[in-house]
């Protein structure tokens, strides 16, 4: 009896039928891992009256109202790490705090004045966050955005402990 030759694209497609079962197979395994950066909130917080309710964009215009905004996110693994704000396009605008140690299932609590690199105040607009695991070589930008106001200062407005309500 003669043997029956296997042809080539009945070989490929079972290659193909394989490969994606394993594809299929390796995005399940990957959605059920956890987030290595999750629950991520801003919140702009006044300096004045901390019981006011939190809102989402702030205005560094240093009124004491609303002058700088709240950074709050929570790890999953531990690991070494920049904490850091940019733009939407992925420049840098200030680094918050470098090489700090980001414990596992913590949350870490940082705030952001509208302050850039150059100790300038930044542009209006929306803005980032961006974490960058050292030990994981893993950069992670989660959703959300901070949104930064321009509002006219309040002349009569001072903050405690600064020359002008010293006045």
């Amino acid at each position: 009896m003669p043997r029956r030759r296997v042809s080539v694209p009945a070989v490929v497609f079972a290659l193909l039928v394989l490969a994606t079962v394993a594809a299929f197979a390796w995005s399940q395994r990957l959605k059920r891992d956890p987030l290595v950066l999750d629950r991520v909130s801003f919140a702009a917080v006044p300096r004045l009256h901390p019981e006011s309710p939190p809102i989402r964009a702030f205005t560094p215009n240093r009124d004491c109202r609303y002058d700088r905004i709240r950074i709050r996110f929570r790890t999953t693994v531990s690991d070494r790490g920049d904490v850091q704000v940019i733009e939407p396009g992925g420049e840098l605008v200030l680094t918050l705090a470098r090489d700090v140690y980001l414990k596992r299932y913590t949350f870490h609590t940082f705030y952001w004045d509208g302050r850039t690199r150059d100790d300038g105040i930044a542009r209006p607009g929306r803005y980032k966050l961006r974490v960058r695991l050292r030990g994981r070589d893993r950069t992670l930008v989660p959703g959300g955005a901070m949104r930064l106001h321009r509002a006219p200062r309040d002349p009569r407005a001072a903050c405690a402990g600064t020359p002008e309500a010293q006045r």
